[in-house]
């Protein structure tokens, strides 16, 4: 009877082992997968396009309720509706906070960003991005009665400012301020925009930096506010424009990514898109 137990457990830790050594050798192979140029044929294959976006940046990505559930759209959403169906296959949107987007596509939860994300030298370190498909003037949201008191990013100096969380606006008031030699701004950093829009409508922030499309869209649909150009200097702004985002070392799709944004560049169509979310928005607000 020991015996027959002994050759049990033996034969069980054997099976273990077995199931270890595939279990790395699988990961193994996963890791290596990502080395190699092989995304555009596993969406081909699959028969979707799962782009992963944050969606309260308007007039690029935002909600509206249709037929009863939140819909991503804007002009962001166009764009991939395009990149989708020119690939041939379906599109499927997963919206998520702009911090979670980078850690979703590492870990292989979405094929491609498009979030209004631009090429900063620290993002090109693990990602891969497409030729800009536009690119926007920074702007700074502030209260319409305090217009004379903020005219651009010169005047943050003191204040308290609100940021999106992992978005390059803090980083692009910290290196103006600093080239003045201007005292530091404060910091108050949220996920959302919409949470941002409400702090500064409380008085709980003086004054957001965001995106150009992005800060006139509130500044323009929320009474009591207005928006301003940031005006930062030359040098501080380091990004090219709004570029897709793509997962290092596929060329194949990249090159296919880039070749659609070079026809719509060519067009201007971006710009229309941008006109058809501003009516958009309007409607939903």
């Amino acid at each position: 009877m020991k015996k027959l137990i002994s050759k049990f457990f033996s034969g069980l830790v054997s099976a273990i082992a077995v199931i270890a050594i595939f279990a790395i050798t699988g990961n193994q192979v996963q890791a290596a997968g990502n080395k190699q140029d092989v995304l555009y044929s596993k969406i081909k294959a699959r028969g979707k396009l799962i782009v992963g976006t944050s969606a309260d940046f308007p007039p690029y990505e935002f909600l509206v309720s249709k037929d009863g559930k939140q819909t991503p759209v804007g002009a962001d959403m166009s764009l991939a509706k395009k990149i989708a169906k020119n690939l041939g296959v379906k599109l499927q949107i997963k919206n998520m906070s702009f911090d979670s987007l980078l850690v979703a596509q590492k870990a292989g939860k979405v094929d491609i960003l498009i979030a209004g994300m631009g090429s900063t030298p620290e993002r090109k370190k693990e990602v891969d991005f497409s030729i800009p498909y536009y690119t926007a003037k920074e702007t700074l949201v502030i209260r319409s009665n305090e217009a004379k008191k903020i005219k651009s990013y010169k005047d943050l100096s003191g204040l308290k400012v609100g940021v999106q969380t992992a978005a390059r606006q803090k980083d692009l008031v910290k290196k103006s301020l600093a080239k003045l030699g201007k005292k530091k701004a404060q910091f108050d950093q949220m996920q959302s925009t919409n949470d941002l829009v409400l702090a500064l409508k409380t008085n709980k922030i003086d004054a957001i930096a965001l995106s150009g499309g992005v800060g006139q869209a509130y500044a323009n649909s929320v009474s009591g506010l207005k928006y301003v150009y940031a005006d930062y200097p030359k040098g501080v702004q380091d990004e090219e424009g709004m570029s897709v985002v793509i997962p290092k070392n596929q060329k194949t799709l990249k090159t296919k990514i880039n070749n659609i944004v070079k026809k719509l560049n060519k067009t201007k169509t971006f710009a229309s898109w941008i006109k058809k979310a501003g009516t958009q928005l309007k409607k939903a607000k």
